[in-house]
């Protein structure tokens, strides 16, 4: 009994770990199954990731359908294709400056843009691009954290030497203008869609028509792109139309030198001067009338052609229907167009300052400027304090109160608690500020209160450091002028930002400089008007900038005039005799050339960048042959460049100067 009652035990345990065996088995089978399964897995999401090269496919459009001014900045299109997972990146644009064309060595600039990719989309991001040569190719990168891919183009095959010529009809109402063979520049046809939104991508554009066209879809930085382009020198071309409704709206009548009211059939005559031709019956023409501008061409007693100035630009408005019969048969419409699109007389384009590393080396030499970088006051301060220490260290020891070896250890600590102190104090305590922006503007007087502001910049640097300009909307043209190289460096990147904003940043050297030029057309309500009568030159000034003046002048030949200051909103009347002096009577005996180097300032800065930079020949043509110059100095003009760093000290200078052609009677 005992023996029969202990026999289950043994059989128990065994089945118990014979189960626990086969448990562990098959929980061994699935541990070993889940891992294979999220091996299997991890492997197929790796395989299933497309290589990144293949995720980003990049298109290009270049120019205007293909086609840009050699020389001049260009629109550039691209087009983002993301055919994997959402990623974000850094699209980079690559040109090349300086070369044999800018006298320097070429260099490398990007154009940089930041772009958010979501899966299976397309983006297309606009630029515009200034390469100064096309011999290297240009190259477009996409870079990021899980994409990377490149493309480079060459763009011999797209660029042309002469100006481009735009056509802007979206109705496809106009046929192909065929334009006489002597035409410069080719004719581009395109939509209101794919005009630049960037004022500098238009400047390799000669003349935009616009035809039987609504602009009511017109953007407003393409509205604030054509402003500028006109401003800055372009030609506008509209064509009448049979539509007269769509030259009544309120957009493109800002660009319109009239009031258009209705349309009718009239007899036109297409004759110039004492040229005989036949009139043109039955030709549509809109019926309007002029309220700025001048009346170049009437029929029937209707304005038929009107020019307008806007800025340096003009505004044609032709009141012609030529894509309708009878015009758009007429076999002398070429000939007719091509002298609508004549340059005719263009303005001289606005002097240039003088700019250069010769000029920069004067100005870092004056006092003016070193004390910005070096304070002067606490550096004062500091060696007379040294110069003390060292005389009582010198008077106690020759009176015996130390020896010479406790003296030459106090001279030792004073040196170096000194050096120690100073270094804190002057490198560290931020009295010395990283870096200097240096920023000289000529306002040069235009038509309409528009001023043509070149600015000329100079960066600084006192530390090894990155800096980062942020330039203000509305500028057209930004040149690096290369200096000498340094070796291998950093590529400078130049970042458009959406709206016009852009930030140029490069790596800047200890006690190293850089020297760029800048040119905005602005709005600065300064009226300026010279009247010359015989021997009387009579000035006018209207100071409605909210910006007073200071420092101005007027110079003659053999004369000069101090004015002193223009406050805002007041005005100066005055009238000058411009006859030559006594005893030197005849054109023979006068002086012609304007003398700038009898003119100084109390500030050094000034006084350099007025003799040196703005004025630097006076051989030039506009300051000789009976000109006379007007120049006032701006007091806090507005900053063209931003640099948000307070331990960057930035220097702004602004002049502005208008030159008026002497003409008497005996000299023409």
């Amino acid at each position: 009994m005992p023996f029969s009652a202990a026999q289950p035990a043994p059989n128990g345990f065994l089945t118990w770990c014979l189960t626990a065996f086969v448990i562990s088995l098959r929980l061994d089978r699935l541990i070993l199954r889940a891992c294979a399964g999220g091996i299997f897995a991890a492997w197929l999401s790796a395989v299933s990731v497309v290589p990144a090269g293949a995720e980003i496919a990049i298109e290009v459009r270049i120019g205007f359908h293909g086609l840009f001014q050699l020389g001049r900045p260009f629109p550039l299109e691209v087009e983002l294709t993301n055919s994997g997972r959402p990623t974000e990146g850094t699209l980079d644009v690559q040109v090349w400056k300086g070369g044999a064309t800018k006298g320097g060595t070429p260099y490398p600039v990007k154009y940089r843009r930041e772009v958010f990719l979501a899966a299976q989309a397309r983006k297309t991001l606009q630029l515009t691009v200034d390469p100064d040569f096309i011999s290297r190719p240009l190259t477009i990168t996409f870079t990021g954290p899980i994409a990377q891919t490149a493309r480079e183009i060459d763009l011999r095959r797209n660029f042309s030497p002469a100006p481009v010529l735009l056509l802007v009809n979206d109705s496809g109402s106009l046929p192909s203008i065929a334009l006489a063979p002597t035409t410069p520049g080719r004719l581009v046809s395109l939509s209101l869609s794919e005009l630049a939104a960037d004022a500098r991508a238009l400047l390799g554009v000669s003349h935009i028509i616009f035809y039987d066209q609504s602009l009511r879809d017109l953007s407003r930085s393409q509205m604030l792109a054509l402003d500028t382009w006109l401003n800055a020198g372009g030609r506008m071309v509209i064509l009448g139309s049979l539509n007269y409704a769509l030259y009544q709206e309120a957009v493109i009548s800002r660009f319109l030198p009239v009031r258009v009211s209705g349309a009718r059939r009239i007899a036109f005559t297409p004759g110039a001067n004492n040229e005989k031709t036949s009139a043109i019956d039955g030709v549509w023409a809109q019926v309007s009338t002029p309220f700025h501008g001048e009346v170049r061409a009437t029929s029937e007693n209707l304005p038929v052609l009107v020019q307008a100035a806007r800025g340096r630009g003009t505004v044609s408005y032709l009141a012609l229907d030529i894509g309708r019969p009878p015009l758009s048969e007429w076999v002398g419409l070429p000939k007719f167009l091509q002298s609508l699109l004549a340059s005719g007389a263009v303005d001289e384009p606005a002097a240039r300052a003088e700019w250069n590393d010769a000029i920069f080396t004067q100005l870092i030499t004056s006092p003016t400027f070193i004390s910005t970088y070096v304070p002067y006051g606490s550096l004062f301060f500091v060696i007379v304090f040294y110069l003390v220490a060292i005389g009582l260290l010198s008077w106690v020891w020759q009176r015996h109160v130390l020896a010479t070896t406790q003296a030459l250890i106090a001279l030792a600590a004073l040196v170096v608690a000194g050096s120690a102190a100073g270094y804190v104090y002057f490198s560290r305590g931020s009295h010395i500020p990283d870096g200097v922006l240096l920023s000289s503007t000529v306002l040069e007087n235009g038509a309409d209160g528009v001023v043509d502001a070149q600015a000329n910049l100079a960066l600084f640097s006192t530390q090894p450091r990155h800096y980062n300009l942020q330039m203000e909307r509305g500028w057209m043209e930004f040149t690096p002028l290369s200096n000498r190289p340094h070796g291998t460096q950093e590529t400078p990147v130049l970042s458009q930002e959406g709206g016009g904003g852009s930030r140029f940043q490069l790596p800047l050297r200890e006690w190293d400089y850089r020297l760029f030029r800048l040119r905005f057309i602005d709005r600065f309500p300064l009226r300026a008007e010279f009247n010359v009568q015989g021997d009387k030159l009579t000035m006018k000034i209207d100071n409605q900038s909210g910006k007073d003046l200071f420092d101005c002048g007027l110079l003659l030949p053999g004369q000069r005039h101090l004015l002193g200051a223009i406050p805002r909103g007041a005005r100066l009347d005055k009238e000058f005799s411009v006859a030559p002096p006594a005893g030197n009577s005849g054109a023979a005996g006068r002086m012609e050339t304007v003398n700038f180097r009898d003119v100084s300032f109390a500030n050094k800065t000034r006084d350099i960048l007025f003799q040196s930079s703005f004025f630097a020949r006076e051989g030039d043509s506009r300051w000789s042959s009976g000109a006379a110059v007007f120049f006032a100095w701006v007091k806090d003009p507005p900053p063209r460049v931003r640099i948000d760093d307070p331990r960057i000290q930035v220097q702004e200078y602004a002049l502005f100067r208008a030159t008026i052609p002497l003409v008497r009677a005996e000299d023409e």
